[in-house]
């Protein structure tokens, strides 16, 4: 009886650690797999786009006040801003759809909005790094030449699967950074 305890405690654990050390790069697999196979469903239970919509709007307006901060004495900045303040919503729309996902996924950078998918992603496959933040979160970002600025991908646990939830602009300092 207590050999029996024993061996399920150690199993337990064992499948825990291969769980913990495994599942954040088949979430990534699965969110690949799915981006690149068109499957809007399983995107739709791999993404939040909601949540990832309003973040990056919002990492946007706060990197447009702090280039407005350094041209206060513009005064055509603050008009600048209203403009582009117009512009971002669409944008962001654009980027953070089922295809801005397999754009990223597959070439390590935002969708650019002025051009078709297809051409955003063609080259060589881009290899994703995994950065564990505790038992509940993980930060994917491509592997690319160093000072290269790409999006980071952030997933949090979502049972004993993991759902996308934001995305950190590229040479944005947001959320990736804060791991909580």
């Amino acid at each position: 009886m207590k050999k029996t305890v024993l061996a399920a405690a150690a199993a337990l654990i064992l499948a825990s650690g291969g769980w913990y050390w495994l599942s954040p790069g088949l979430a990534m697999k699965g969110l690949k797999d799915a981006a690149l196979a068109d499957d809007r469903e399983e995107l739709k239970d791999r993404v939040d786009f909601p949540a990832i919509r309003e973040s990056l709007k919002s990492q946007m307006r706060a990197m447009m006040v702090a280039e407005m901060a350094k041209e206060k004495d513009n005064p055509f900045a603050a008009m600048g801003m209203a403009f582009a303040g117009a512009i971002i919503d669409p944008m962001i729309d654009g980027i953070v759809s089922p295809e801005g996902i397999k754009v990223m996924v597959e070439s390590g950078k935002m969708k650019d909005p002025e051009k078709p998918a297809a051409v955003q992603t063609e080259g060589k496959e881009v290899e994703w790094e995994i950065e564990r933040r505790g038992l509940d979160r993980f930060i994917a970002r491509p592997k690319v030449e160093p000072g290269e600025k790409v999006p980071s991908l952030i997933f949090k646990r979502d049972g004993l699967g993991w759902d996308l939830v934001d995305v950190e602009a590229p040479g944005n300092a947001g959320p990736a950074a804060n791991p909580s």
